[in-house]
Formats: C-alpha cells, structure tokens, sequence
C-alpha cells in the first residue's frame, strides 16, 4: 500500500466536486481507469469508501465528506510550502545587536529605536542582557555593535571606542514618605542613620563602587546589605530596609520613592562603547539617535 499523495487527494476533491468520474479525469488531463486507481487506492489507506458507484451517477458518503475538510486542508498546505520555496527568500531585516549588564537599561532604548526605525524599515533590534565582564568580550569579538554602559576605569580595559551619552548623578533612594525625602543632600551623618544598600562589587560600575567603599569605611556589617541586581536594591527600599546608593536615571523613576543627590559624589558617565562606525550604518543611526534623544 503506498502513501498517501497529492494527486490522490486532487482526484479526490475533483470527483467530490463534480460527482463524475468522467468529468473529473478530463479537468485533470487524465484516463478515467487512473481516476478510479487513484480513489480505490485512497480507500484502501483510509479503509473507508469515500464514494457510493453507480452505473448512473456517483454520490459522496458520510466518510468522504468527513474526509473533504482534512484533504482540502492538506492540499492547501502541501501548496503553500512549494509557493514558499519556489523563489528563494530574500531575509531584509538589518539586525542590530545591543549590549547592555541589566534589563532595566532597555526601557532607555525606545525612543531610540523608534527614531532609528523611521529611517530603516528593516532595521532589527537584538539584545544581549549580560550582567558580567563578558559583555565586553562580546564587543571584542564582534557579537555585539555597541553596548550602553557605565565607563569602566581602572583595571578593566576595554576593546573599543567610548563615547559619552549622559551624565548621571548617585542618589540615595527611599521611600517618599521617610522622614529624610523632603532634604535636598543627603550628607554623611543622614547616611550614617540608615543602613545602606549597596549594589554587589563584581556587577557594579567603577565609580559608584569606589562611591560605595568610602560610603561603608567604619560601618558594621550589620549596616550593610549588599544586593545582587539595582532592581533588588530599589525594592528593598521601597519596602523599607534603608537607602538604595544607585545612579539616578530620571526616567526609571517610581513615583513611590524619593531620589536624592549624596552630597561630595561625582556624576556617573554613561555611554556607548563600540569598536568603530566605519561602514556600519546602524551604529551610525544609533549614535546619532542618543545624541538626539536620550532618557536621561
């Protein structure tokens, strides 16, 4: 017994439709005896007889139309993959990849990729959220066109060009309600009243971690809770455990906190880091979009 195929299923739907074994073997071009071969053989798959035969006419039974919908719908199928590969597809979209160490840092990027899509229809956005070191390695190899970032000073030397999107304050965050919400600073003796939360040292910017060693100089450890992630530590000050010691992005702001600049911090700055804009349009498009509209 053989498989099922196209053709049987066509004959098929053409007997269905024309009631007529004669009729059905002159629109397909062929003998009516392949017609009838083609149907017995469908029924002996199916073991079930699609059509009642007569030496006066040809009616459907209960399995035949039971069967219609299934091989109308395979047929259609069949059909739309041949149509799919007859001309070969041409992929148009224009990926670019965007590197960044925390999923909040997307909710900078919309405006951005909006502007950027008004002048490139095609244009397709991948991320790649990796909260270590290998991010940059990532740009080193290539598998990423830029990354937004904190600049990293110090030991760890990065592969590839900076460029300078915003400066970014360091507050402390706390609820609105606390009695320290309505102060302008936030000076050395506020902090020392509150326990401080403070990002882990692997996963943290250079200067918000040199920030935070001259923050917890003669502070017990008590007074200290270190968080794996920013959004950890703004949810425990949100929940009143102390005060969150992050960079202040305006537009990540929650209406239920309260940011306030520490007094004697310098601005963070942050930007892009990429390895060079020749011949990469979309880098291009990129920069100029940040330099036009970025959140801060």
């Amino acid at each position: 017994m053989g498989s099922m195929n196209t053709f049987q299923l066509t004959c098929f739907l053409t007997v269905a439709e024309t009631l007529n074994f004669a009729k059905a073997a002159k629109l397909l071009n062929v003998t009516q005896p392949a017609i009838t071969h083609q149907i017995h053989s469908l029924e002996e798959e199916l073991n079930a007889q699609l059509f009642k035969r007569t030496t006066r006419s040809v009616e459907i039974t209960q399995e035949g139309l039971i069967f219609l919908n299934d091989a109308k719908n395979v047929l259609n199928i069949i059909t739309l993959a041949k149509k799919r590969f007859e001309e070969p597809v041409i992929d148009e979209r224009q990926f670019f990849s965007i590197g960044c160490h925390s999923q909040n840092e997307l909710h900078l990027l919309p405006e951005i990729l909006r502007q950027m899509a008004e002048s490139c229809s095609t244009l397709y956005p991948v991320f790649q959220v990796v909260p270590f070191q290998h991010l940059y390695q990532l740009l080193a190899e290539e598998a990423v066109d830029v990354i937004i970032a904190f600049q990293e000073k110090g030991p760890k030397k990065i592969d590839g060009i900076y460029k300078e999107l915003a400066q970014v304050c360091i507050s402390g965050i706390l609820p609105a309600n606390h009695p320290l919400a309505e102060k302008e600073l936030l000076d050395e003796d506020d902090l020392r009243t509150q326990r401080l939360l403070l990002l882990d040292p692997q996963r943290c910017p250079d200067n918000l971690n040199t920030v935070q060693h001259e923050l917890t100089t003669g502070r017990a450890v008590s007074e200290l809770l270190m968080c794996g992630s920013a959004d950890a530590c703004i949810t425990l000050a949100k929940a009143g455990f102390g005060i969150a010691v992050q960079p202040d992005f305006p537009s990540f702001r929650d209406p239920a906190l309260a940011y306030i600049p520490i007094k004697g911090t310098e601005p963070l700055s942050y930007g892009a880091y990429y390895k060079s804009v020749t011949g990469k349009p979309l880098l291009k498009l990129f920069l100029q979009a940040c330099r036009e509209t970025f959140p801060v």
